[in-house]
């Protein structure tokens, strides 16, 4: 009887040891088992981004594994905002990267989030200036309308609105909220694809309603072009499908660089509204 007692005694002990090292508070630990406070430490780890619509998803690890001189165990991709924080939350992967300026705003948005310490992205060229530039896309033989988005985004830039658009929807700490006004115009109509999947400058509300910078930057571009915008929301895997099968006339947020070399030019791009300086990466605390 006695050492029953004493082995059941054990056993309640056991228990109570699992249950508190399971309770205890640390950083997000990585596949192995380890704290992960700097990218160095994604070795041997899991990384998600949102899917690239024109990169596949082979070659977007290869990039990041390029970018922080590490190699990972996988790379997942995945459609929207909601779903990459489900994969880190969930565990199916150790940590997840975004652009800078969707990092800021998701750590000012949801809880629990901390941004890793990264090695000073130097492939940007000796000259610097970002690494990518948020663009829109069109079809290549839109070059007419292009030259006319390229003349008004450089206005808006010349007299400062496009930064003014930045701070009061993009860089505060609450990014001001506008929609879509449906006033009767007699404007021609371009339909513009938007995939929310770059917030605060390409955003969706709750109800999956576009708002924010995209709206407010093509209310701008109305004054001064002789075109109305209507976003409409599209996946951002299907994006150039639905740009070249003539369902909207363009794509909003499209990133473009000194290392973006579009093979054939098989569409346009407008000059840039807004920088994206580097990627960043995240993980649960």
């Amino acid at each position: 009887m006695k050492t029953r007692t004493i082995g059941l005694w054990a056993v309640i002990g056991i228990v109570v040891l699992l249950l508190l090292l399971t309770a205890v508070g640390f950083a997000k630990p990585d596949a192995k088992g380890r704290e992960i406070t700097t990218t160095k430490e994604l070795e041997g780890c899991v990384l998600a981004g949102v899917a690239s619509a024109s990169l596949p998803e082979e070659n977007s690890e290869i990039l990041f594994e390029t970018i922080l001189g590490t190699k990972l165990s996988g790379y997942r991709t995945v459609e929207t905002i909601d779903a990459l924080l489900y994969e880190l939350r969930s565990g199916r992967a150790d940590a997840i990267c975004c652009p800078d300026v969707t990092a800021k705003y998701l750590l000012r948005t949801e809880k629990g989030l901390v941004r890793l310490t990264a090695p000073e992205d130097t492939s940007n060229g000796a000259e610097g200036g970002g690494r990518l530039s948020f663009a829109m896309a069109l079809r290549k033989d839109a070059t007419d309308l292009c030259a006319e988005l390229d003349a008004a985004i450089s206005e808006l830039e010349d007299e400062g609105i496009l930064k003014a658009l930045a701070v009061a929807y993009v860089d505060a700490d609450v990014p001001m909220e506008l929609y879509e006004t449906k006033e009767a115009s007699r404007k021609k109509t371009l339909y513009v694809g938007v995939t929310g999947t770059v917030p605060p400058v390409d955003r969706f509300d709750a109800d999956g309603v576009p708002c924010g910078f995209s709206v407010a930057f093509l209310e701008e571009l109305e004054k001064r072009t002789g075109y109305r915008y209507e976003p409409v929301p599209i996946a951002i895997e299907d994006s150039f499908t639905v740009l070249n099968s003539g369902k909207v006339d363009l794509l909003f947020a499209y990133g473009t660089g000194k290392n973006t070399t579009p093979g054939e030019k098989e569409y346009l791009v407008t000059k840039g509204y807004y920088t994206m300086q580097e990627y960043a990466y995240l993980t649960l605390e």
